[in-house]
């Protein structure tokens, strides 16, 4: 026996004019493949909202109701900037919907069929940006898996956003389209050559496709076409991408590094984080050229005939859970007192850097020292001017690093002017994506709170990171 249920056409339910939940649909802005959108209101909620409905019913791909339902698991646990708030769903059986916060901006593709030449300078900007985006998805063990122009938002001043999760994965949810060894890997042009083989768990496969954007956006090509067979999407498995300075002359060498090294076949020869690559992109003075920054030429017959043999055997790289990707390449932060000479104590906080740095072999130290405010009135000494006063400052910063014997790609300085140095190290941190703070605290101070004890016990309680207080 078949039990009947009566189940209203989704259709019937969401129509202009309709109230659903207390939403009131107004007009729909936009009917694809797998979803419809509507433009609502409702009362409590001052900000532009988009409901989005499945398309569901006759002719209608299954996978489209399995990703709308990954895209509200997914989208309800989300807290970023970089992503619409969730403001609402209702239920999955009767009125399948999720309402969103409506996004200004126009999609990144708009531009690229618009034939938008893009500077060198806006590449490397929007690069930064997605890069920032995906990391802030990666923190909370979600992977996107279908970033491509289409589901990157961009508006008047720049801002990003990233859309349309219906292929996502988080690392503490089922994955629904694997358990129902549906396919699911996103679209041919962007997907990473572990999404080809299956594997729908490894956070690289975003920098990858962040990768082949920015290869996109620089050359005007795709490194790897559009394939519409499978032997078509393999062939990024083992292929290198004809070399963008090739195509584009002005590509400087460090941003081709970048861009290739996103591309690697193996995702293991990626950065291994979006923080890494954003850091890269913010910092070109710090890459490191390899071969890759000097292609100018296409692989030879036979160093593809011999990638190609090696793909054969292709298996994807063991996948790190999302959140770790910033553990195994972090960003630290010495903050380094250049005001007073206590000589113990920078050179205790020269031996934990160094254990530091030997446990992540990948990371990136930044090196920096806070000052009030440069003179208005500049002496007559190089010392006494204002660009005199932060070198003086830098030279200190340099001397307490030269110990720790690192490439320069490895390392940076920075003088910043505040007047609450706390505070300033502390959003110095957030917006780099800081993943440790080691600071020092001396016993040779006055035992008065100085206003460097301040500042340290204010940075322990503020920042967005670990702190390593080193004592002497």
């Amino acid at each position: 026996m078949v039990l009947k249920t009566d189940i209203e056409a989704v259709d019937d339910i969401f129509q202009e004019g309709k109230v659903v939940d207390g939403f009131v649909l107004g007009k729909e802005v936009h009917r694809g493949g797998m979803a419809s959108l509507f433009s609502a209101t409702k009362d409590g909620i001052d900000i532009p909202i988009l409901l989005k409905i499945p398309r569901v019913g006759r002719d209608q791909p299954v996978e489209s109701l399995i990703g709308f339902e990954t895209e509200l698991t997914i989208l309800r646990s989300l807290k970023s900037p970089y992503v619409p708030k969730y403001l609402g769903s209702g239920n999955m059986a009767t009125r399948p919907y999720i309402a969103m916060e409506r996004v200004e901006g126009r999609p990144l593709e708009d531009l690229i069929r618009e034939g938008k030449q893009f500077t060198i300078d806006e590449v490397v900007r929007i690069g930064a940006d997605l890069a920032q985006a995906v990391q802030s998805l990666h923190a909370q063990d979600a992977i996107h898996l279908d970033i491509k122009p289409e589901n990157i938002l961009i508006d008047d001043k720049g801002k990003l956003t990233l859309i349309d999760f219906g292929l996502s994965h988080h690392a503490r949810y089922p994955d629904l389209l694997a358990e129902e060894m549906r396919k699911g890997i996103g679209s041919a042009p962007y997907i990473s050559p572990e999404q080809v083989a299956g594997v729908r768990s490894d956070s690289r496969s975003d920098i990858f496709s962040i990768g082949v954007i920015m290869y996109e956006l620089l050359t005007g090509e795709l490194p790897f076409g559009n394939p519409q067979s499978m032997s078509g999407l393999r062939k990024r498995m083992w292929a290198d991408p004809f070399p963008p300075r090739a195509i584009r002359k002005e590509i400087p060498r460090w941003l081709q590094e970048a861009v290739l090294r996103c591309l690697e076949s193996r995702a293991a020869d990626r950065y291994q984080s979006a923080t890494q690559l954003r850091q890269v992109l913010r910092d070109p003075e710090g890459v490191r050229i390899t071969e890759r920054g000097e292609r100018v030429e296409p692989p030879s017959f036979w160093e593809s005939f011999k990638k190609w043999l090696k793909a054969a055997g292709y298996e994807p790289s063991p996948s790190p859970r999302p959140s770790m990707g910033n553990q195994d390449a972090p960003l630290m932060i010495a903050a380094i007192d250049t005001r007073q000479s206590d000589e113990d104590l920078r050179e205790r906080m020269q031996q934990t850097a160094k254990k530091l740095l030997q446990a992540y072999p990948e990371s990136r130290l930044v090196c920096i020292s806070t000052i009030a405010s440069t003179p208005t009135y500049e002496g007559n000494h190089e010392s006494e001017t204002a660009s005199g006063i932060v070198r003086g400052h830098l030279v200190q910063l340099m001397e307490w690093a030269k110990p720790l014997k690192l490439p320069p790609e490895s390392i940076s300085y920075h003088v910043l002017e505040a007047l609450d140095p706390a505070s300033r190290i502390v959003e110095f941190a957030k917006d780099n994506d800081a993943s440790l703070i080691l600071i020092g605290a001396s016993h040779k101070l006055p035992n008065k709170v100085t206003p460097w004890r301040t500042s340290m016990t204010k940075i322990v309680e503020e920042a967005p990171c670990s702190v390593h207080i080193v004592r002497t």
